[in-house]
């Protein structure tokens, strides 16, 4: 839906709903209290905080142009004078399925073939970003459950308003799934996180110690072999960075989306915003040659976890993105206390180097009561050979039986 606008500003009154709340939906981040949208973001979810969807919006990565339509949500208490936020959820309207991870082409298809339009539909998930979190987001008090229906029945709500196909919400957390699957959502599970965990570790010794031998000898040769090119590798906080680290992160980005023809979603401008904006939440580790840069992993860290996002490399170093990637970074979360380093979707290869296979979460709604029976049946089959396949990739387990 390229080139669509929206002047969806849907108030209180046009819902059925608790007189003592207010709702709003802003088609833009910015619109939003940054204080208020934050206080409900937990301390771990680095990519809903205000700053990060801000900087996707005022680069113009997520825009109307290119697909993304914002819809986001606040619910307000408005009985007192402070008018409280109490929950917020993330949203975007859209016009086709890239930069998600979780992947329906073959519903829109299906849609398409029988005459049916597809798009526009609804999604709440970070733009481009494969990281589970919860999307429902309130307090967790007493009144929890209530405000998650509540925002799902408001989106259900929006969803009519714009005649959209179906609703979507990716990489959720298993809270937000039960409490979807209770609103007659379909939970489905297509994906895998590969995700490596802090077991107390003091050193990185530690860790490699409760791998197979053959497995711990492979790593300790991979990160021989990196040393033995001459390369070596540091952590550089974003508090640290300027804006020659700002230019190398977008080169290294570049990089990777020429190198597998993939799809250019961000821009030099995204990063330097959230440079600016919130560099406590983001980790460079970056590889150098005689003191020039040749190779980087882009990574945010959010409470006592942190996320694997875009790596690149301007030339054929052997072993080099493992070290990068995975090693330096399980290193820096031994050394920092972090308990959980998460290294992406896909890759059956990290398996090899400490990561251990969950399956995402994501729930949908279908308004044509047809396709969402076919849809069920097909995700029922879909979730067992998931789960199949994730139960086999646990026997490669590198750990120590």
């Amino acid at each position: 839906m390229s080139g669509t606008s929206t002047d969806c500003n849907l108030k209180s009154g046009k819902f059925d709903q608790d007189d003592d709340l207010e709702i709003e939906i802003f088609d833009t981040i910015g619109q939003v209290s940054s204080r208020d949208w934050n206080r409900m973001i937990p301390s771990d979810s680095p990519f809903l905080r205000h700053e990060f969807l801000h900087a996707l919006e005022h680069s113009k990565c997520v825009a109307p142009d290119t697909g993304w339509v914002p819809q986001h949500i606040v619910i307000r208490n408005s009985n007192g004078k402070r008018r409280e936020v109490i929950g917020v959820t993330p949203l975007y309207l859209k016009g086709h399925s890239w930069g998600e991870f979780i992947f329906d082409w073959d519903w829109a298809h299906g849609y398409q073939r029988h005459g049916l339009n597809y798009y526009p539909k609804l999604i709440s998930q970070t733009p481009f970003t494969p990281a589970t979190s919860a999307k429902l987001l309130v307090k967790d008090n007493d009144q929890a459950i209530s405000i998650k229906m509540q925002l799902t029945k408001i989106v259900k709500d929006v969803a009519r308003q714009f005649d959209a196909s179906s609703i979507h919400w990716h990489f959720i957390s298993k809270q937000d799934s039960d409490a979807l699957e209770s609103c007659d959502f379909l939970n489905r599970s297509s994906t895998v996180e590969y995700i490596w965990r802090n077991q107390g570790y003091q050193t990185m010794d530690g860790f490699l110690a409760t791998l197979s031998s053959r497995k711990r000898k492979k790593i300790r040769s991979e990160r021989r072999s990196v040393r033995n090119q001459g390369i070596t590798v540091t952590a550089i906080q974003g508090t640290d960075m300027d804006e020659t680290h700002w230019q190398l992160i977008a080169r290294l980005y570049r990089q990777t989306v020429a190198k597998y023809h993939s799809h250019k979603y961000l821009s030099t401008d995204f990063f330097e915003k959230i440079g600016q904006t919130m560099p406590e939440n983001i980790v460079l580790f970056l590889a150098c040659l005689d003191q020039t840069p040749v190779a980087g992993s882009f990574c945010m860290q959010g409470g006592n976890k942190l996320y694997g996002r875009y790596w690149g490399s301007f030339g054929k170093f052997r072993n080099l993105h493992f070290e990068v990637c995975y090693y330096t970074a399980i290193e820096y979360c031994i050394g920092h206390g972090l308990i959980e380093y998460n290294a992406g979707v896909q890759g059956e290869h990290k398996l090899n180097r400490g990561f251990l296979p969950r399956l995402a979460k994501s729930s949908h709604s279908f308004d044509h009561p047809a396709f969402s029976a076919a849809i069920d049946r097909y995700i029922d089959r879909e979730s067992s050979q998931m789960q199949a396949y994730c139960e086999l990739l646990g026997r490669y387990s590198p750990y120590s039986k």
